[in-house]
């Protein structure tokens, strides 16, 4: 199956023209509002032993939030924003829906003297601290709905314990949030997530999830679930579109192509690879970088970047 890309253009001279050069790459991801977030920092602290993420930066942030048409994938809007510094190490920008936006750190320690660090600050565009939460250690996605609903996905560290976490927030492997920080949902404890891969959401507004170690795909509307089998092993991204008819997964361990797939009677079927080609229907080697619904960021290899929206494959 080949999907064409429009609109492809440099990423890096996209960011030099907006003035982000002097500034470290973090992390890029679509917001509810179908905008293109790229963060930014200032330094990026050296791991603890050469191994571990530091909490701490003391680092200057600014974001970069891209207004696309997901039709010709060309850019309508790029507005720079600087948030000023933080001691926090960052790792994630997700606008909110009231206007504030949340800045997130994937690691957080937890203190017998202290308590745990607040790693989730929500800011105004000047980097103005409204309000400052703990979502938890080990955070690998945010997610935050178009109805403010936040919701945080946890790898091994964040599940089973790290950072002085005896009994970590993200135990469970998923935390759905209120914005002032009330858990209103977990996923069963006895589902036995140890390390959420993937998560993202329909065009319903219902959360998918992808875990080890059962490697199964989970639809939930916060009150009942249903799985999947998509017969992959260590995917890391993915869509549903179709109203939940179809699968747009990577190939997992070792496999980093695309395919698309049915779910038809409990599993993926059918599978096809999603093959990109140029405007000009040539072949060009890509790949999706981040996801929001059917909604891609797509980067080739040699950096140019797409915003391409892949619903039409249903």
């Amino acid at each position: 199956m080949k999907k064409t890309l429009r609109g492809l253009r440099n990423l890096e001279k996209l960011f030099a023209e907006q003035g982000m050069t002097g500034f470290d790459f973090v992390s890029m991801n679509i917001d509810y509002a179908g905008r293109a977030c790229f963060l930014f920092s200032s330094k990026i602290p050296e791991r603890i032993d050469g191994m571990f993420v530091n909490t701490a930066a003391n680092a200057e942030y600014a974001a970069l939030i891209v207004t696309p048409s997901w039709e010709t994938g060309a850019v309508e809007k790029a507005e720079r924003l600087d948030f000023g510094r933080h001691a926090m190490n960052y790792h994630f920008i997700r606008p909110v829906p009231d206007g504030s936006f949340l800045l997130l750190g994937s690691r957080c320690m937890y203190s017998k003297k202290n308590g745990p660090e607040k790693n989730a600050v929500f800011t105004d565009r000047a980097g103005n601290v409204l309000r400052a939460l703990t979502f938890g250690d080990g955070i690998e996605d945010c997610i935050v709905r178009a109805d403010g609903t936040i919701i945080t996905s946890y790898f091994d560290e964040g599940v089973l314990g790290n950072y002085g976490w005896d009994d970590p927030i993200g135990s469970s492997g998923l935390c759905a949030w209120t914005p002032d920080g009330r858990i209103i949902w977990r996923p069963d404890d006895d589902r036995g997530i140890v390390d959420c891969y993937a998560m993202n959401t329909d065009a319903e507004g219902r959360l998918w999830y992808y875990y080890y170690t059962d490697f199964l795909l989970v639809c939930t509307d916060f009150s009942t679930e249903t799985e999947f089998d998509p017969g992959t092993k260590g995917a890391d991204r993915f869509a549903v579109t179709g109203n939940g008819s179809l699968l747009i997964m990577d190939g997992g361990y070792n496999d980093s192509a695309f395919y698309v797939s049915r779910l038809v009677g409990g599993r993926a079927a059918n599978a096809e690879r999603l093959e990109f080609v140029r405007e000009d229907g040539t072949a060009v080697a890509a790949a999706p970088r981040a996801f929001a619904g059917a909604r891609a960021i797509v980067m080739t290899g040699d950096g140019d970047v797409c915003f391409a929206d892949l619903s039409e494959m249903a």
